[in-house]
């Protein structure tokens, strides 16, 4: 019964891209993590079982276990995760042994709107509800009630939105190219000082400093969630030297990339990406997930 579970707030949330090829683990878990694997075909392994991911998968990563990823050999993979715990399981429960590792929901699935809220509210919104939302996304997931309706999601203005998913797109896929406002009021087709209010206006940071600020949660997600040097983060992230990386990087966390990975491979919790309120409507508009013609990702 859900009213016997007992969940944790998230601990940290976050949407993780990698090139084609890359890998991430083992690791030994010291919590529980929802990962849904957005874009790209990857494989689970967990405890010497391995279990294929293809998009739209919600794969449940259990504490203790051993377990890691292989993303997708020939294109980018994209993934949203966050980490709880879990304090009590119901009586009534199978073992964990019977658990399945992976659910591969269709269209219409109640979990991927339970991931969408864990990722949007985490660390703002009503803990109570937080914790009920995890623990019927865990349910659901454990007992395999996950059919339920579309459900209708907010927006933001259309300019921003073109210039989100642009910016999300240059920095994957072009991390090298400068990204300046006058191209983006371009891709937004409104002048820079409009886009400059619009970006205001929706209380989000200003085109330029979003796009610094989404160079650096790639950043993070790479240096806490995959195997890459530092010199080769800062490549792929679109710093020129590893030593501007390090500077910038350290203007905002407040420590150095091999510092906070070093915390991290401790047990340290990773820090809350810093545009993480905008990453997950980006993917609610993706054409892995809606199965639409539209493939400018």
């Amino acid at each position: 019964m859900i009213t016997e579970l007992d969940v944790s707030l998230p601990t940290t949330t976050g949407l993780a891209i990698y090139p084609a090829g890359a890998t991430f683990g083992p690791r030994r878990l010291a919590d529980w993590e929802f990962v849904w694997i957005i874009e790209g075909d990857s494989e689970y392994t967990c405890d010497g079982v391995t279990v294929p991911c293809p998009p739209g998968s919600i794969v449940l990563c259990r504490a203790k276990v051993v377990d890691a990823f292989r993303w997708d050999p020939k294109k980018r993979t994209r993934h949203g995760y966050f980490h709880f715990n879990v304090l009590k399981i119901p009586s009534d429960w199978p073992p964990q042994s019977q658990w399945p590792l992976v659910r591969h929901p269709s269209e219409g699935d109640v979990l991927r709107p339970l991931f969408r809220h864990a990722m949007a509210w985490s660390g703002s919104g009503n803990p109570l509800l937080c914790k009920l939302n995890i623990a019927h996304m865990m349910t659901a997931f454990v007992c395999g009630e996950i059919g339920s309706p579309e459900l209708p999601q907010d927006a933001l203005p259309e300019p921003v939105e073109r210039v989100l998913e642009h910016i999300q797109r240059e920095v994957e896929e072009h991390p090298a190219d400068e990204l300046t406002l006058a191209e983006l009021a371009e891709v937004a087709h409104v002048t820079p000082e409009h886009l400059c209010r619009l970006f205001k206006s929706a209380q989000l940071h200003s085109p330029v400093e979003t796009v610094r600020l989404a160079r650096l949660d790639r950043a993070v997600l790479l240096l806490s969630r995959s195997n890459y040097s530092i010199g080769e983060i800062a490549r792929l992230c679109g710093f020129s030297t590893q030593f501007h990386f390090s500077r910038t990087f350290k203007q905002v966390y407040k420590k150095s990339p091999s510092a906070l990975r070093s915390e991290i491979q401790n047990g340290a919790i990773p820090p809350l990406t810093r545009l993480v309120r905008w990453a997950p409507r980006l993917d609610v508009r993706s054409s892995v997930l809606r199965s639409s013609s539209r493939q400018q990702q």
